[in-house]
């Protein structure tokens, strides 16, 4: 693995001494003037989230954008009466010493149900359990940005503490009560290649991502892995503002020790004291084979970033497919209502507007335990959506039908990035 690491590392330092080589055969657009992205501004109200899978609710946001260059400052707490709990405080991309070194920290907690599939592309959309959860932690982020902000070096890391309370099944029946609790201890690391015109709301150029994400158990019952995320994005100005966009992307998960693959024991770990004398202990049991199925699954192939949600696959629930490995691809076209600059100076909102915009996009993705079937079968989804861009921050409305119906996403930041929020 280290040997790995060390030529990818090789490999992108070549690239980037060879900038003026590959800017002879492939001009590199100039970045665009400032979007609004630097100008300070403001908000805090309201604002419904909807991730297809886990439910929708209303938190309360808070953002004060650049404040301190580019630093902002970000809250968020959702309000009663939502499908999930979440709560965040944290400043982002605040400069320390200088400007090619930024860092982001924050705290977070969240109590969510999320819907827990089988494996494979050709699972059932109806045969799904949903743990119930509760989540605390920090996390860190710091960044290091050459040239413009076309090399970026990233180095992400998330600790904190889980506890899985109960199990329902897809009706709101409660099959399981039995908590178990578990720490994380996540670490992220990867490198940006950004020869696009403009960081935040790029229209011309390329951008490439690498990222290594290894996941080291914490008890020699778990496999340890480590997921590599590659991310190839391709922009093409279109008219005078409009923007195509080509997406191609790839996960695949590598086990670097192996944990154990008994049924025995993972029915040890994961016994739900299914009461039979319940009505639901034949979906109690269902659950739990569920819970110990997947655990065996991840000892034995490891676990790709999954398709469906917010970022990829929007037609699908978040979460919805999942296996060793993952490969997708999107087209995109970016249809720009407005893109000249306009004051926002609103009591709950302020800040420069800089693009009002129309998607149309349609995306295609797969997962498999093994690499040689990733094209055995294809999933497919098309949708639409609006984006508008405030100070820097992109608030986003996509709609997308795929084969299990149609599927509503309200969320930050545009879909089909290396490192969603």
């Amino acid at each position: 693995m280290k040997g790995f690491q060390s030529k990818i590392l090789l490999f992108f330092f070549l690239l980037f001494f060879a900038q003026s080589a590959f800017a002879q055969v492939w001009e590199i657009p100039e970045r665009r003037p400032e979007n609004g992205s630097t100008d300070f501004g403001w908000f805090f109200a309201p604002t419904p989230i909807r991730i297809e899978g886990v439910g929708q609710a209303v938190p309360v946001f808070g953002l004060v954008s650049n404040l301190y260059e580019t630093a902002d400052l970000i809250y968020v707490q959702t309000l009663p009466g939502g499908d999930f709990d979440i709560g965040v405080t944290m400043f982002k991309d605040l400069p320390v010493f200088t400007e090619h070194f930024i860092i982001s920290a924050g705290q977070f907690k969240q109590e969510i149900s999320s819907q827990l599939y089988n494996r494979g592309i050709d699972s059932d959309p109806d045969d799904y359990i949903v743990p119930f959860s509760k989540q605390n932690g920090n996390f860190y982020m710091s960044k290091l940005l050459f040239w413009e902000e076309r090399l970026e070096l990233f180095y992400q890391r998330f600790t904190g503490d889980s506890e899985l309370q109960k199990i329902f099944d897809k009706d709101g029946n409660l099959l399981s009560s039995v908590s178990s609790k578990s720490s994380f201890d996540g670490k992220e690391y990867g490198v940006v290649l950004d020869f696009t015109d403009d960081a935040i709301d790029p229209r011309e150029g390329i951008r490439y991502g690498h990222k290594l994400i290894p996941n080291n158990a914490s008890d020699v019952l778990r496999s340890d892995t480590v997921v590599t995320d590659q991310d190839l994005t391709l922009y093409f100005p279109m008219r005078k503002d409009d923007t195509l966009v080509f997406n191609f992307y790839r996960s695949t998960s590598t086990i670097t020790r192996a944990g154990v693959t008994d049924d025995a024991t993972a029915r040890a770990i994961y016994d739900q004291d299914c009461d039979s004398s319940s009505a639901y202990y034949d979906a109690c049991q269902a659950g739990e084979d569920k819970l110990v199925d997947d655990f065996l699954a991840y000892n034995r192939y490891g676990q790709a970033a999954s398709l469906g949600g917010a970022n990829r696959m929007r037609g699908y629930a978040s979460g919805r497919f999942n296996a060793g490995n993952a490969a997708s691809q999107a087209i995109e076209y970016r249809y720009n209502l407005s893109s000249d600059k306009k004051e926002v100076n609103w009591f709950l909102l302020g800040g420069v507007e800089s693009l009002l915009q129309l998607a149309f996009f349609a995306e295609r993705g797969t997962v498999a335990e093994y690499a040689s079937e990733l094209n055995s079968n294809i999933k497919t989804n098309y949708g639409a959506g609006f984006r508008a861009l405030i100070s820097g921050f992109i608030y986003r409305f996509d709609v997308a039908v795929g084969s299990e119906g149609p599927a509503v996403t309200v969320f930050i930041q545009y879909p089909l990035e290396l490192n969603p929020i």
